[in-house]
């Protein structure tokens, strides 16, 4: 294996010791490379859940992009060396052939496993204990829809609250610190104009890592004061929107909705560019660079595709 030394030197351990069926003799943290993740998983039970092919996807782009982080959930093997937990991180592993660290417990009660990512009906928020919480939890789970339209060629679907288990939730929010960094600012942008705060720190973090995250400070401050806007500006479409309240509506439709058009008036704004209008359709008469409505019983119109925040 090779890894930069200071990295190695963050964790208890570099390669673990194993035993006579290639599982860790002890708990800790490791660097798991694709032969040892590929071993790991042949002492997979039948009983693991089915594996998620976009998890997968998901998990490895993260490694091979650098943003994998080492964080407290773990793979997981039984007393009798059975794999119990992590089958996906493994699999990212193999598909990624990048060496990553993670940590491993050895050992567990087998009858841990029936409740392992239950979450026993609790949401994920419950778990944290940090300031915002709730917007922070979801935000990730807006970003991890966004990442699931792409993997589908931009496809909008609805924003269902369930899509995603807790577990993908958590690592969501270890692989966007930016969204602990910029809640306070989506917070503040809310309680200005109404904006959803969710949404809002959704489309702030990916905006970070975008092309222009420079022009954040500005957009902020135009939804937070209303100043220095006119005709045409995007930040004032989207503003006149949230004070209107024409984004209040709890159905999962309208959620994609407000997800679509504050990505578009973002791009603008970072693209300096100047709008007519803002809306983002889900159900409408066919044009360009639309897509059929796959839901809603006889439904014949057409829906945008979800944009890439620019």
């Amino acid at each position: 294996m090779t890894a930069d030394e200071s990295d190695q030197n963050k964790y208890s351990f570099r390669v673990p010791i194993l035993n006579e069926n290639g599982v860790p003799v002890r708990s800790g943290e490791y660097w798991i490379d694709a032969d040892l993740a590929s071993k790991w998983l042949g002492r997979n039970t039948t009983k693991n859940r089915k594996r998620s092919a976009p998890r997968v996807k998901r998990y490895a782009a993260a490694m091979s992009e650098g943003r994998w982080k080492l964080t407290h959930q773990s793979i997981a093997f039984d007393e009798n060396d059975n794999l119990i937990d992590g089958q996906h991180r493994l699999h990212a592993v193999v598909q990624s052939k990048t060496v990553v660290p993670m940590r491993v417990d050895v050992g567990a009660d087998p009858s841990t496993f029936s409740v392992i990512d239950t979450g026993y009906g609790r949401v994920a928020s419950q778990f944290m204990h940090v300031s915002n919480a709730n917007i922070i939890m979801g935000a990730a789970r807006i970003i991890l829809f966004a990442e699931s339209c792409r993997a589908k060629g931009g496809e909008a679907s609805l924003m269902y609250r369930g899509n995603f288990d807790n577990d993908v939730i958590f690592e969501a929010v270890d692989q966007w610190p930016e969204l602990k960094e910029y809640a306070s600012i989506a917070t503040r942008i809310y309680r200005a104009c109404g904006s959803s705060s969710t949404n809002m720190l959704a489309v702030l973090a990916q905006a970070s890592r975008g092309k222009a995250p420079e022009a954040i400070d500005s957009f902020a401050e135009k939804m937070i004061t209303g100043e220095d806007m006119t005709k045409g500006d995007p930040v004032l479409l989207l503003r006149n929107r949230a004070i209107a309240r024409m984004d209040r509506s709890l159905t999962y439709r309208d959620k994609t909705v407000l997800y679509g058009t504050t990505v578009k008036a973002w791009n603008a704004h970072a693209k300096g560019e100047r709008l007519k209008f803002l809306r983002f359709t889900y159900d409408g008469k066919s044009t360009d660079d639309m897509l059929p409505v796959s839901s809603g019983r006889g439904s014949t119109g057409m829906k945008e595709k979800i944009p890439e925040v620019y």
